[in-house]
């Protein structure tokens, strides 16, 4: 009877590949040492070199085959949307990249101390259910979406089995819906729930919660979170998702309603994208008959205000909506706390992380870090109302943005403020800058310069005077 093997691949464990391997060559051992090292003859060799081929091959193309269905943890490129945060970004604010209060998802399952909020899921849960359709109709649902769901996270989910991954699924996509329906509705429980409300009789939980819900490492793939919002909508909630998100979202940092309109049915891979999308400003054609922006750094804002530019907050719904015009930057303000620490951080890594997505963040970020390099920069920018006075110390807003432009390529050329840094640049070399900057930047060196233009005038006036006084003794 013929030796035969059983493979038994098995995509969560990777340990099997290795196994698999070694029995291979050992079965491959085993027949060319039947063979007998004396009794081989060249057909003989051959044939057993064919059969260990025939032998690999059967098992690279049956792994192969595997790959191709599709499971999950096997990611297309294309459909990944949910990472780390790079290892490149410095640890900047802990708290901003990692999640406060709950997990959502894979990556921070299971740890401490965010497991303390597990259990309030379920209560959440439980609303959910009780609006319409039954929990075997989203078990069943979810079950469907397992698959494309798993594609959608850049790390190995092979160590969590099909059976947890859906419940996790089921209880994360459920909660963070029923959240945003009740910090977006100013809770609608009834006054017996009430009295046991994780997040309305604990009121300081809703600022760290919403953060949460826009960390990169704590999303959920955006067509399972509008799946559920669908199927459990009531006659008068608002009709998408976007504009339930939108209305928590403001809270942390309000925006008119025409800001967000546009973004109401936008594509979105995750809630971090969809507000990310929001808070872009319109699009910019890059002029190309004009002199480029040289690649070095721009110079600070100290430097620039010496030159004679000045600084003015602008209104905007959107806070990289920068503009220079007749030797006025305008930049809209901005308020460094927890929550645009979060959002800038998480958008950077977005960035970064995301083939498709733009730069407009590490533009942004790249560009304040070259009008910010020291503590009397960010003063300068608080007295003109570009950096609000709520924003943490000043050393905490030139550290951030310092940090988090180190793992930003900042590409001058080809950013979306490239025309406003040709036009600073332009002006700053000019020959009245560099006469402001050299004499005029303090009240001293107007002084000493009026000091000496009165001291040359004077000399002038004796030496014409001393001249006229000769000619009419001796003319």
């Amino acid at each position: 009877m013929e030796n035969q093997a059983i493979i038994v691949i098995d995509e969560s464990e990777p340990e099997n590949e290795i196994t698999e391997i070694g029995e291979a060559n050992g079965e491959a051992s085993r027949h060319l040492q039947d063979l007998g090292p004396g009794n081989q003859s060249e057909e003989e060799e051959e044939d057993a070199h064919g059969s260990e081929l025939d032998y690999y091959m059967d098992l690279i193309e049956s792994r192969l085959e595997d790959r191709r269905n599709g499971s999950r943890g096997e990611r297309r490129s294309s459909s990944v949307c949910i990472f780390p945060i790079p290892n490149t970004m410095p640890v900047i604010n802990d708290r901003a990249e990692k999640p406060e209060i709950v997990s959502i998802g894979p990556y921070h399952r299971g740890i401490d101390p965010l497991t303390d909020f597990e259990e309030y899921k379920w209560i959440f849960l439980e609303r959910f259910v009780s609006r319409g359709n039954s929990l075997r109709f989203y078990l069943d649902k979810m079950m469907e979406l397992e698959g494309d769901t798993g594609c959608c996270y850049s790390r190995d989910l092979s160590s969590i089995s099909k059976k947890d991954f859906v419940e996790m699924m089921l209880l994360d996509a459920c909660f963070v819906v029923e959240l945003l329906r009740h910090i977006g509705n100013g809770g609608d429980s009834s006054p017996e729930e009430e009295e046991d409300d994780p997040i309305f009789t604990r009121p300081l939980l809703i600022p760290p919660l919403i953060r949460d819900l826009l960390k990169l490492e704590n999303q959920l793939p955006f067509f399972v979170l509008d799946f559920f919002f669908y199927w459990s909508k009531g006659e008068r909630e608002l009709k998408t998702l976007h504009g339930l998100a939108f209305k928590v979202f403001d809270l942390a940092l309000p925006r008119s309603p025409d800001d967000i309109l546009p973004f109401l049915n936008a594509d979105a891979k995750h809630l971090l994208d969809l507000f990310h999308k929001s808070l872009l400003p319109p699009k910019r054609v890059m002029k190309t008959d004009r002199p480029r922006p040289a690649d070095q750094p721009m110079q600070c804002v100290t430097l620039l205000m010496s030159s004679g530019i000045k600084f003015k907050s602008r209104t905007s719904g959107c806070f990289l909506d920068i503009n220079y015009k007749n030797r006025e930057l305008q930049i809209p303000s901005i308020t460094i706390n927890d929550f645009t620490s979060t959002v800038l951080i998480n958008c950077v890594a977005w960035e970064q992380c995301h083939e498709e997505s733009s730069s407009y963040f590490i533009d942004y970020i790249s560009f304040m870090n070259c009008l910010i390099h020291q503590s009397s920069d960010v003063a300068f920018l608080c007295s003109d109302g570009i950096i609000s006075e709520f924003s943490q110390d000043y050393h905490y807003v030139t550290t951030l943005f310092k940090e988090l432009a180190k793992s930003s390529g900042f590409k001058v050329r080809d950013c979306y403020l490239s025309e406003e840094i040709r036009e600073i640049e332009a002006y700053y070399s000019s020959n009245w800058a560099t006469l402001k900057r050299v004499y005029f930047s303090t009240p001293w060196s107007f002084i000493s310069l009026f000091s000496a233009f009165v001291l040359i005038l004077l000399t002038m006036v004796q030496t014409i005077m001393s001249v006229w006084s000769y000619q009419r003794q001796f003319g």
